[in-house]
């Protein structure tokens, strides 16, 4: 009787649970076939007068189904007996994206439904395109086929660098607050990076923008003001100095005192060989004496007067003789020739240097025995920019700036890895990632940096707290 009663429960329950079961049947032998991927089957249905546009499966019409399975050959017979291609899903997605989110999506397929009008700028409902769905695998032929119809992954671009750089902006007033200084992860380099997303006509805080500006500009007036009884009071001005005036001049600060005179301690850091010390404890920001020595040059360059010409003609000579080992050094090392407007054999060498150590997924590493990582990739893509040889839409800058937009996490950072020797605590900033915060920071700003380049420049916007 037990058992009775328990197998009755039992029944009841699939019963219940059968019922909850969505009706998967067909609707027509179409579809059924379609499902099945049996070209054979439906080629037969389709000539002997099947309606390729007669029915849905979870709404989706009959023609998605091949497009779905990669079948050009059934795809290409329902599209000749009239198949709606420029028919949508229930979330609004084109055939178009079906075609490019497989896993090998065909590109006969692609241009196919391109040149039978299936707009490749078409939207879905949470603001997709085709190109969006392509780029979840990378740089694929699917994808390039998609920029050659005109397809653009802007909007995208634009919405990973404002998500980073709201996170960026507000975590450098609390790292102000918490440190009580200024620093190159948390104001100069996102100063940069606002700089150029502003040039883009991207949302930037500009209320935060110009306090950081105030708060960089009177550290460096106390430095000055410091270095005048202490001259060794600051352990690396060739870099922390350095990254200092590169944001306050992106951001549009007019040259002063205060300037002139960092610029006059930098300058009396430089050895006899024309180059500067960096501080080792810290990789990879601080430690390389490339990342040291073109950065002097440029707050120099930026800031200096013609008293300096010499000193950057040093400094230019020193990295163009030095051999790089990091990927800090390379990187820095062909940012500094490209502001030196060093000889183009030169400029190609070191542009030459720095691609070979691109890795299979697109991005660079730090080392040779590391994983490829947001501060490397975006920091490499920047010199590449500057160089003037490697373009934007050059393959080797494709691929890093996939590598960019595949691993940016949800909150808008990249987490990248401390490698320094700490000897100063970190204080929290309200940036991810605990001890990495800092490095990260920076890896974030460099990313961001290295994809607003994809971009054309435009009119800038405020995304808030402006006047």
């Amino acid at each position: 009787m037990t058992w009775f009663k328990t197998a009755g429960l039992l029944s009841a329950a699939a019963f219940g649970l059968m019922a909850q079961i969505p009706d998967f049947t067909p609707e027509t032998p179409l579809i059924r076939a379609a499902m099945r991927n049996d070209t054979a089957e439906a080629t037969r249905l389709l000539d002997g007068g099947a309606n390729p546009n007669e029915g849905r499966f979870l709404g989706f019409t009959p023609v998605f189904l091949p497009v779905m399975n990669q079948n050009l050959t059934l795809f290409r017979a329902m599209a000749a007996k009239g198949a709606d291609v420029k028919a949508t899903d229930p979330s609004g997605s084109t055939t178009l994206m079906w075609a490019v989110a497989g896993e090998a999506a065909s590109v006969e397929m692609v241009e196919d439904l391109i040149r039978l009008g299936v707009d490749p700028l078409a939207k879905n409902s949470i603001g997709e395109t085709a190109l969006d769905w392509a780029l979840r695998r990378g740089h694929t032929a699917a994808a390039a086929t998609l920029r050659k119809s005109g397809a653009s992954d802007t909007a995208r671009v634009r919405r990973s660098v404002e998500l980073a750089l709201s996170l960026l902006q507000n975590s450098s007033v609390q790292f102000l607050r918490v440190s009580g200084c200024t620093s190159c992860h948390h104001q100069s380099l996102p100063q940069m990076a606002v700089a150029l997303a502003r040039e883009r006509g991207w949302g930037v805080n500009e209320q935060i923008s110009k306090q950081q500006v105030s708060a960089v500009a009177t550290m460096m007036k106390m430095v000055a003001e410091a270095v005048k009884s202490k001259p060794e009071s600051i352990p690396d001005p060739p870099i922390t100095a350095g990254y200092a005036l590169l944001g306050l001049y992106a951001e549009g600060y007019t040259p002063d005192e205060t300037t002139a005179a960092i610029v006059r301690l930098i300058a009396a850091q430089q050895l006899p060989d024309g180059s500067f010390h960096g501080m080792p404890a810290r990789p990879p920001m601080e430690a390389s004496k490339f990342t040291a020595a073109a950065l002097a040059l440029r707050a120099m360059q930026l800031y200096g007067d013609s008293s300096h010409q010499e000193a950057i003609a040093k400094a230019a000579g020193w990295l163009q003789r030095s051999q790089p080992v990091t990927g800090e050094d390379r990187a820095m090392r062909l940012m500094g020739l490209s502001w030196a407007n060093a000889e183009r054999p030169v400029l190609h060498q070191a542009v030459q240097e720095v691609l070979r150590h691109q890795r299979s997924g697109g991005g660079w590493a730090q080392l040779e025995t590391l994983e490829s990582d947001a501060y490397a990739t975006g920091q490499t893509l920047a010199a590449l920019y500057e160089s003037g040889c490697v373009s934007p839409t050059d393959e080797a800058f494709r691929r890093g700036a996939a590598y960019l937009l595949r691993t940016q996490l949800a909150d808008g950072s990249w987490h990248v890895r401390s490698r320094s020797f700490p000897f100063q605590p970190y204080k929290e900033s309200g940036f991810p990632h605990g001890k990495d915060q800092w490095i990260s920071a920076a890896g974030t700003s460099w990313a961001a940096m290295a994809l607003s380049l994809t971009a054309e420049t435009t009119k800038p916007t405020d995304s808030g707290g402006g006047e």
